[in-house]
């Protein structure tokens, strides 16, 4: 028994006899487990006085005992008092045995129904069966029996939920909205009789002036539980019998009892269908004797009518709250309906499930956790007292989605791209209707905190089957998550995330490509390229891979390629579903120049023969160039074309840009397509260095890199003298007067045969560049004013002069 019934009875109740008490009693003494039935006039079966919310005239009352706890059971009699619910008298029946069935009928409709138990029997005064013109009485009887029913009702709610370990709070926020008025707060530091008097004051006013402090009392104030001092407070020390007017038990002994003491009782459930009596019994007054009061408030209801509000949708296997509308009474009546059942709309046998009202006043709580309720369609249906209540709409009952495979619809994988804010995905492959929750976690860390998400269902929750959910994701940080979607009941399942590094961005665009033949280099710069898998446009076919903090590979135009256009680029980014789509990212320009051919004007004034490929350096040499380049129909006008010089296997000394638009550049347009410029090859690039030639021209680009020639070094060989000094039998000395003598390795009479030179140039006084060589070479010589040949340093063949003897 809960320590909140046990205070309640035990404080103000004394048991008649010794003995156990039935457990509904809540500590308090009983006068036994009765059943209290009333049966229709049209016939049915009989049913607890207390489930019934109607009672018409005709109707029989039953007393049933199950067990008696008076010293002399065979002794003790029973009467009911029958209360009219319109302009009749009150009604006293004939007193039966108390220790068998016995049943009355009413022949009006009652408003309330008072059992008086009399354990040594009833002696009636003015035994009449009707007490006529006492309307007085009539009240009385009725507004006790009005508090009775509260006050029961209040002790049965408070004692279950201190036995099953509920809260009071939630039983007294029922019980006022029930009765339309406020709570009461209590305060938990009182006695439990204190707040008993706090909770009657609210309940029944009238109570009001008792003093639960006061020496009469302090049997209540031994209690130990909230149900049992309101239970002594109301039925203890004719407090209850007091509240509804201090007249009725002096109206009821006059009229009725003379000689009797009158103590109250009220009933508490007792298992099934019985009710055990419970009531006090202080030391009985010598030459009198007692009787109990009993009375039941007839709720006289009508059937409401209710209609469930909107489409009601109910998962399977759990317990639901659903909405309603009542056109007549209210929702909240339909607590006394009984046998809640499912009926199937395609035919079938009905399924019982339990049904209550819930907590919102418009509610009901349908408990479908221990029912065996097949998916489809169903009306709710209950019985009110011998008749069936239907309420109107259909209930939709759909098995809990399976929300373990749901994945994400084509494309939101994209969408979580970090630094993206605030994302909306879809998730399909399941029915989302009963999605309660949804929040996100690290994934791979058991103690993660789980940031709430917010989810929109398209038609709204509990509003049918709905195979898609949109839920808003956070996507400030990359990595790897867990989606948690949990549904009615408490189900949760984990649908796992990844949001991406921020996508691959492209810099330096739109990037120029020529609309020419053959694959041409393709060169992209920008961050996060390294997850970039393919490209693709629809320009033409792109290879490559990424490179170098970027992106390098070759594109090979389509034919139907057109000039001036920009095209996009798809990329195929690592970690993505679709493409990532660049949008102006190539435009097709003309074809690059082209130079087409190399003429070279070289002066003569150096005295040596040069090889074709040869540029000397020092000397200033003129270069022709022909150049094919791509003109815009449109701009009406040829480019302007730059030449730019350089090296292309190192020894590069300046790079030198060149545009006919500077004066004194060197670089002259000579004709359409020709181009003409003078420079002194050795300014470019030193001995050894292939010189170059690229011509730019805007919009086209630039071309291909031209090779001019090879700079070399070579000397200037003004005259040559042979001596007549004899070196030995077959060779005599020579003097060359020149520049740069000190390159030339050999000197001979043929390309073939050379004596080396063994002396170094020496200065002309007065000329610093002049110089004199003395060289050695065989006689005779092959013909008269035969030329020189020379090898410059590492030659294996003599070059012929201009010069001879």
């Amino acid at each position: 028994m809960g320590m909140l019934a046990a205070m309640l009875a035990a404080a103000c109740l004394a048991a008649p006899v010794a003995g156990d008490s039935p457990a509904g009693c809540a500590g308090s003494s009983s006068l036994g487990t009765f059943r209290i039935l009333v049966r229709r006039l049209e016939g049915g079966a009989a049913l607890p006085i207390k489930s019934v919310a109607a009672l018409k005239g005709g109707s029989r009352v039953v007393w049933d005992p199950v067990h008696l706890s008076f010293r002399h059971p065979e002794s003790a009699e029973v009467t009911a008092i029958i209360v009219p619910a319109t302009g009749e008298d009150l009604l006293v029946m004939e007193p039966r045995k108390a220790g068998r069935q016995t049943e009355w009928q009413t022949p009006f409709r009652p408003a309330a129904i008072a059992l008086v138990i009399g354990p040594e029997g009833l002696s009636m005064g003015k035994v009449k069966s009707l007490v006529t013109h006492n309307q007085q009485l009539v009240n009385q009887i009725a507004d006790y029996a009005e508090q009775t029913s509260k006050v029961e009702g209040l002790v049965q709610e408070l004692s279950d939920a201190e036995q099953s370990g509920g809260r009071a709070d939630a039983v007294l926020k029922g019980f006022a909205a029930h009765y339309g008025v406020s709570a009461p707060r209590l305060d938990p530091t009182a006695s439990k009789d204190q707040q008993a008097s706090v909770l009657l004051q609210t309940l029944l006013p009238a109570a009001s002036n008792y003093d639960p402090l006061s020496a009469g009392h302090q049997q209540v104030q031994q209690s130990t539980g909230l149900a049992a001092s309101v239970a002594g407070l109301f039925f203890g020390n004719a407090v209850g019998l007091a509240a509804g007017s201090t007249a009725l038990v002096a109206g009821i002994k006059g009229a009725m009892f003379p000689g009797i003491e009158f103590r109250s009782a009220f009933a508490q459930n007792e298992g099934g269908d019985g009710l055990a009596l419970c009531t006090k019994a202080p030391p009985q007054k010598p030459r009198t004797r007692v009787a109990y009061l009993w009375a039941y408030r007839v709720p006289n209801l009508e059937p409401p009518v209710v209609a469930l509000r909107g489409g009601v949708h109910l998962p399977a296997g759990l317990v639901s709250t659903v909405h309603a509308t009542a056109s007549k009474g209210t929702v909240r009546e339909l607590a006394r309906a009984r046998d809640w059942r499912l009926v199937p709309v395609t035919g079938g046998p009905p399924v019982p499930v339990p049904v209550q009202p819930g907590t919102a006043p418009d509610s009901l709580t349908v408990d479908l956790s221990h029912a065996k309720v097949a998916p489809g369609d169903y009306t709710l249906a209950a019985t009110w007292d011998w008749d069936a209540l239907n309420l109107a709409g259909t209930v939709h009952v759909h098995a809990l989605g399976d929300l373990s495979h749901v994945h994400l619809a084509p494309g939101c994988h994209d969408r979580l791209v970090e630094g993206s804010g605030t994302v909306t995905i879809t998730l399909s492959g399941a029915d989302f209707e009963f999605l309660e929750k949804a929040g996100v976690a690290k994934a791979g860390v058991e103690t993660a905190k789980i940031a709430a998400a917010h989810f929109t269902l398209p038609l709204g929750p509990r509003q049918g089957p709905q195979n898609t959910v949109r839920v808003e994701i956070d996507t400030a940080a990359r990595g790897a998550y867990r989606l948690l979607l949990t549904q009615s009941g408490g189900r949760m399942d984990e649908v796992p995330l990844t949001v991406q590094p921020r996508n691959p961005a492209l810099t330096e665009l739109p990037v120029r490509v020529n609309r020419q033949p053959g694959a041409q280099p393709l060169r992209l710069t920008g961050s996060g390229l390294d997850r970039v898998e393919a490209i693709s446009s629809e320009a033409g076919e792109i290879h490559g891979a990424a490179a170098d903090a970027g992106w390098t590979g070759t594109i090979e135009l389509k034919p139907d390629a057109v000039v001036g256009t920009i095209y996009a680029l798809s990329l195929k980014v690592k970690g993505l579903d679709g493409p990532l789509k660049v949008p102006g990212a190539i435009k097709v320009f003309g074809a690059r120049p082209v130079i087409t051919g190399v003429r070279k004007a070289i002066p003569d004034t150096l005295g040596l023969t040069l090889r074709p490929d040869e540029l000397p350096s020092g000397t200033t040499v003129g270069l022709s160039l022909e150049i094919r380049q791509y003109r815009d129909p449109s701009s009406g006008e040829e480019g302007t074309p730059r030449v730019e010089l350089g090296c292309k296997s190192g020894g590069l000394r300046s790079a030198i840009k060149l545009s006919p638009d500077a004066g004194g550049s060197g670089l002259r347009v000579a004709a359409p397509g020709l181009l003409f410029l003078s420079i002194d090859p050795g300014t470019v690039g030193y001995p050894g260095c292939l010189l170059t030639a690229t011509v730019e021209i805007e919009p086209e680009g630039r071309s291909g890199a031209t090779v001019l020639g090879k700079v070399i070094r070579v000397p200037k060989l003004d005259e040559f003298t042979l001596t007549n000094e004899q070196i030995d039998p077959s060779t005599y000395a020579g003097v060359l007067k020149g520049r740069d003598l000190d390159v030339i390795e050999k000197t001979g009479w043929d390309p073939h045969h050379g004596v080396p030179v063994q002396t170094v140039p020496a200065p002309v006084p007065g000329d610093a560049a002049e110089q004199t060589m003395r060289v050695a070479l065989p006689w005779p010589a092959p013909a008269p004013h035969a030329p020189l040949y020379v090898w410059l340093r590492g030659e294996a063949e003599g070059r012929k002069t201009t010069v001879s003897y």
